[in-house]
């Protein structure tokens, strides 16, 4: 009998997983499969890698194997963040760190990244026009057009960090423009498409060049409307604002041609509805398009600077944080080949609890150990995923059941 390379375990809510866990390594246990003090478990809060301490510590009791239970408080049973830790420590010298690094608070931590943002000058581009790229006051969570735009910038830091993004990485991240295209489609000639709707502005301002609010404002909501329609489309023939100004056009979508209690002349009518059938080919235009592109390379360009700036001022100050725990574990498992084969004699299973709230840098870590051939067993449920907000992606956890259905 031994213990199969790798287990998966898509247990869902009141299904008693921690008790199929504890089940599970009690039994190993007892058919000395595996020594206690070689166990590693890992989950994601203190509270859960006590609670399964205890469990496997109160099903050895039971069976009455005092020593086994004992030793129990040998095992890496703890946070995904505690393991990393525990590993830089024990291999200080080999990563070439302090044995004691010391960890960030949270509020260190929100002070440097905080430093670091106000430092960085990749984001020029958005910042110079926070408008055209969609940051105003929000009415809402009464944030400022900054301060959105700084929650948005935290953001893809956070997701940067989640993803395992390394400071000094040469790597370009395509993936997102290359998404971008790919649903985009393609796009006719812009010039074409801007052309047809300045001509069918043109025809309708030759037609009516004074407003129609005097007349045909009979409501707020109307004369609100015609206000609007006659600044755009005087801007469209004076300040020429059809090469990038896609809020103009957005709004010329829905060029107002009706309103109650007063007729609008029918050849406004129909000459404005022309306008609104030129302008509704702004979802094929490239240049929304080009914008979002520029809008999302500069965010990712402007959040690795963020993360250099962050990493040299932990460097100055002698300092780590949970992310870093996991990134240098997990480099250190990439690098050498002798620490790996060290936990190889020490470790005789991993057990990942709550799989699903994994990120892709937490797991790129976890999976090093079980393919050096270290048994595996993997317990979660796609529908309790908690830990979006710090990137974690159920997908790993679907993908790894797809990916091995004979498991």
């Amino acid at each position: 009998m031994s213990i199969a390379p790798l287990r998966i375990i898509p247990a869902g809510a009141g299904s008693g997983k921690t008790h199929t866990i504890q089940e599970q390594l009690g039994e190993w246990v007892i058919n000395d499969l595996v020594a206690p003090e070689r166990i590693v478990a890992v989950t994601f809060t203190e509270a859960a890698a006590a609670e399964l301490r205890e469990r496997i510590r109160a099903k050895l009791l039971a069976l009455g194997r005092l020593e086994d239970a004992i030793k129990l408080d040998q095992a890496y049973i703890t946070t995904i963040h505690g393991f990393g830790l525990r590993l830089l420590t024990e291999f200080a010298f080999d990563a070439g760190l302090s044995p004691k690094p010391r960890l960030l608070n949270e509020d260190e931590e929100n002070t440097l990244i905080s430093l670091a943002l106000a430092k960085t000058e990749k984001a020029d581009l958005i910042t110079s026009s926070l408008d055209r790229f969609g940051y105003r006051f929000d009415f809402n969570s009464k944030k400022s057009a900054e301060e959105m735009f700084r929650a948005d910038l935290l953001d893809v830091v956070k997701q940067l960090r989640a993803s395992g993004w390394k400071v000094g990485s040469e790597k370009t991240n395509t993936h997102s423009e290359d998404w971008i295209r790919h649903h985009y489609g393609l796009t006719p000639d812009a010039d074409d498409l801007k052309d047809t709707l300045y001509k069918a502005v043109k025809g309708l301002l030759g037609a009516y060049p004074e407003s129609m609010v005097a007349s045909y404002g009979t409501s707020k909501a109307a004369a609100d409307d015609l206000k609007r329609d006659y600044r755009n489309l005087k801007n469209v023939v004076n300040n020429g604002v059809l090469d990038n100004n896609w809020k103009v056009w957005n709004e010329l979508r829905k060029l107002r041609v009706k309103v109650t209690k007063a007729k609008i002349p029918e050849d406004y009518a129909e000459l404005g509805q022309r306008v609104i059938e030129a302008a509704d080919a702004l979802p094929h235009h490239p240049g929304p398009r080009d914008h979002a592109i520029a809008h999302i390379n500069t965010l990712l360009a402007a959040g690795k600077d963020v993360l250099e700036l962050y990493a040299e001022a932990k460097r100055e100050a002698g300092l780590v944080d949970f992310s870093d725990m996991i990134a240098m574990a997990g480099e250190l498992l990439r690098t050498r080949p002798d620490v790996i084969a060290t936990l190889k004699e020490r470790i005789g299973c991993l057990v990942v609890d709550e799989f699903q709230d994994t990120n892709p840098l937490q797991f790129s870590f976890i999976w090093q150990l079980k393919e050096a051939g270290l048994p595996t067993v993997t317990v979660g449920d796609l529908k309790q995923a908690i830990m979006g907000f710090q990137g974690a992606d159920p997908r790993l956890f679907d993908a790894l059941i797809n990916n091995n259905p004979d498991v």
